[in-house]
């Protein structure tokens, strides 16, 4: 990880984590760790010290979030994460009297479309995926298949419960009861607790992992390290693995390339569409506000023209097409 430039950022950085720490949720002290480390060293490598910067440099910052990295643009949430940290950031500063006033409060957050995920599988590609993810016993080594058994009981957890990624680093032995059926999950995002359920399939699936794998997994360096968590991973690690897991899975069986927060808006949509209850579906997704879970409710121009092909009565026969 680079390191910072000038001293005073320095342990700015350090003590706004040391003061989160104990505020937030894992989850979301790792997800400040990485965005606050983001935002200062952008100023620290232009030279200028947090508490002497200005309205122009801040514009100046705004306007770098605008042009591509690497040949690919920022998304919209992305720069709005940024800009959400940059006022933490400063808000913190002006409750430690470093400064007076915030200057990010000057930035406005760009206009997020209102559009629905384009990350969600129908319920055929689903099912193609999750048989083919079943199939963990073709790997050649030991290792090989434990890994691809780990991916089985994580994609089908989330398939299940709708939980994000982050909610599932987080799980550990204790919080999983099969017998009843539940999973307490402990401080998802903005801090709150809920109770997830699961389907009989997966409880006998997290049954077996628990007895059986979890043992033979124990003995391996890159389980050790985080062996008192359910998938012997962190965050990032287990979030990278499965999603470049999914995405040669996916480009195999040429279904589109679903991410772990994936699983979370296709069981949203596929419950929906199932007929379930929204405010249901907003209790199992754990939302604060129905809003959010309303927007499953929206549909995009392409599915609405396959509708019409599926189903409009004067729509021929031979072209009817399959969703």
């Amino acid at each position: 990880m680079e390191s910072f430039l000038l001293q005073d950022n320095k342990n700015l950085y350090y003590g706004f984590l040391d003061y989160y720490k104990p505020r937030v949720s894992y989850s979301s002290y790792e997800t400040i760790k990485y965005l606050s480390r983001s935002v200062i060293q952008w100023f620290d490598k232009k030279d200028i010290l947090m508490t002497k910067v200005s309205i122009l440099d801040i514009m100046d910052y705004r306007k770098y979030l605008n042009e591509p990295k690497n040949e690919k643009n920022l998304c919209i949430g992305s720069i709005c994460n940024y800009i959400k940290m940059g006022r933490k950031i400063f808000r913190y500063m002006v409750q430690m009297d470093m400064i007076q006033a915030n200057p990010f409060c000057e930035v406005k957050y760009p206009r997020i479309p209102d559009v629905i995920s384009k990350n969600i599988l129908t319920e055929v590609q689903m099912n193609r995926l999750q048989r083919t993810l079943s199939r963990f016993d073709d790997a050649e080594t030991e290792k090989e298949r434990l890994e691809k058994y780990r991916l089985h009981v994580v994609t089908a957890l989330l398939y299940s419960t709708g939980m994000r990624i982050a909610e599932a680093a987080a799980l550990k032995q204790e919080d999983i009861d099969v017998k009843r059926r539940e999973i307490i999950i402990r401080n998802g995002k903005g801090g709150k607790s809920r109770i997830a359920f699961i389907s009989g399939y997966v409880a006998d699936v997290l049954d077996f992992y628990i007895k059986y794998a979890r043992k033979s997994m124990n003995g391996r360096i890159w389980y050790c390290k985080h062996n008192d968590k359910l998938f012997g991973a962190n965050l990032t690690t287990l979030s990278a693995i499965i999603n470049n897991s999914l995405s040669k899975i996916c480009k195999n069986i040429k279904t589109p390339v679903i991410t772990c927060h994936g699983f979370r808006h296709s069981l949203g949509t596929h419950l929906l569409r199932a007929g379930c209850d929204m405010r249901h579906i907003q209790m199992i997704l754990g939302h604060k506000h129905l809003n959010s879970t309303q927007r499953y409710t929206r549909v995009d121009t392409k599915e609405l023209k396959n509708i019409i092909d599926l189903y409009h009565p004067r729509q021929p026969a031979k072209k009817r097409i399959v969703i």
